[in-house]
């Protein structure tokens, strides 16, 4: 398998370290890494359990980040960067490191070992780990594996978790969220971990290798009595709209520049009016975020792949 540069994660941990605040990050292709290392097997003992739900919940507002082969809705209080394929996320106090990435997978390869190989590339780099107890974990609509850790980095102790998933041949998603103990011995079980398992939940599994829909109605999406249907509401609607204009390209797969131009009532809901040109185009396209369908592409336009977002 391919590795991702775990020195991004080293920066997440370092009080220098700046985030730009409530960036919304637009589709990235992944990078072309170097493989890891082949790990000898490790003695970390099997899951024997699933793990409990917690009860945390993520604050209403959010915004959905699309990455290749994942999503992922991010509340507005944390700060996040998208690096290549990997999603980086901070608390405010830069007390909480989270971070999320997809990879190409060797599927002979199992989640244990998959874990095994990224801590290692942070082992090489000083880190230390002491692995605890494995169990599964649902991620999206798949079981995954997840591994309690604690250790340190330099003067920096810390308590997290691992996760690990495959919801697909050749693919693999790798999350890591870690939260300093050094002034408060209960910060990842009062909050990291609260907030982590909150961000898990809302990771949603996407592959642009299928094809794209296209709607064959000619009124779809031109019409206010057709909208595109993106659902999210007040709060999530904003950003499945970008999620949408971001993911449609021209008839030819060409990239598109868009502008909100205004909103309008029809019927019972309220239409955002966009603006799209590029590749020829000039055309306007409404979009409901107040209820759902599942997307597809107005006649005269492409995406890549299915549109990634699914029901809210």
């Amino acid at each position: 398998m391919k590795k991702i540069v775990f020195s991004l994660l080293v920066l997440l941990l370092l009080p220098s370290c700046t985030f730009t605040k409530f960036q919304e990050p637009t589709p990235t292709s992944t990078n072309t890494l170097t493989p890891s290392p082949t790990l000898a097997p490790t003695q970390t003992p099997q899951p024997t359990a699933t793990r409990a739900p917690t009860k945390a919940s993520l604050p209403p507002v959010t915004r959905l980040t699309v990455l290749d082969g994942f999503t992922i809705s991010i509340p507005i209080p944390l700060q996040s960067q998208v690096n290549g394929n990997a999603v980086l996320i901070a608390d405010q106090e830069q007390t909480l490191s989270i971070s999320f990435a997809g990879d190409s997978h060797n599927d002979t390869q199992s989640l244990m070992k998959v874990i095994d190989s990224y801590l290692a590339s942070l082992e090489k780099r000083g880190w230390k780990f002491t692995k605890g107890e494995s169990m599964d974990v649902q991620i999206g609509t798949i079981t995954g594996l997840a591994l309690n850790l604690t250790g340190n980095a330099g003067d920096i102790t810390f308590e997290g978790e691992a996760v690990a998933a495959s919801p697909r041949t050749g693919y693999v998603l790798f999350g890591l969220g870690i939260s300093k103990v050094n002034l408060d011995k209960d910060s990842w079980k009062n909050k990291g971990q609260a907030i982590f398992d909150s961000l898990v939940k809302t990771i949603q599994f996407t592959d642009t290798n299928t094809a794209c829909p296209v709607s064959t109605d000619k009124t779809y999406g031109y019409k206010e009595d057709n909208p595109i249907e993106v659902g999210g509401s007040d709060f999530g609607g904003p950003s499945r709209e970008r999620a949408y204009l971001d993911h449609l390209q021209g008839p030819n797969r060409e990239q598109l520049t868009y502008e909100r131009t205004g909103s309008m009532p029809s019927g019972e809901t309220i239409l955002d009016i966009f603006h799209i040109t590029g590749s020829g185009l000039d055309v306007t396209l409404y979009v409901d975020e107040y209820n759902y369908s599942e997307p597809q592409a107005p006649v005269g336009f492409s995406c890549e792949g299915a549109f990634p977002l699914s029901k809210p």
